[in-house]
């Protein structure tokens, strides 16, 4: 893309843009619930590229500070019913095919972007009868 390199997906996300995309949100999200300088720099590191998520998991920064997360997680999912497990599924697969589309559009925007010529005149618009 003219002026912007299209950032690269994470290595755990298999070229899945929409999953990376959502992977480097809830990595930014966390990274501002704690104030564990190894893990904040450990996320700066992944999201900058210059480290990998798959290695990050075993990093005891990384355990200590999900573990908390994690254990809330388990005890409010081992509650859910059947029905509400199926439509927290549902839910997520709609939001992911949604984000998916977003994305699409997004590139489908920016390829257009670069393609216009900045000096022609966009007649599409105009009425010739008038």
């Amino acid at each position: 893309m003219a002026g912007s390199e299209e950032e690269p997906t994470l290595d755990v996300a298999r070229g899945d843009r929409a999953l990376s995309e959502h992977l480097k949100n809830s990595l930014r999200l966390l990274r501002g619930k704690t104030d564990d300088t190894e893990f904040r720099t450990m996320v700066d590191d992944i999201l900058a590229g210059r480290s990998s998520l798959r290695e990050a998991v075993s990093a005891p920064a990384f355990d200590r500070v999900l573990s908390p997360f994690v254990s809330q997680a388990a005890e409010k999912f081992e509650n859910l019913s059947e029905q509400e497990w199926q439509q927290l599924e549902e839910t997520g697969e709609r939001q992911f095919a949604e984000f998916r589309e977003e994305l699409s559009q997004r590139e489908r925007q920016a390829r257009a972007a670069e393609t216009e010529d900045p000096e022609e005149e966009d007649f599409s618009q105009r009425s010739w009868l008038e």
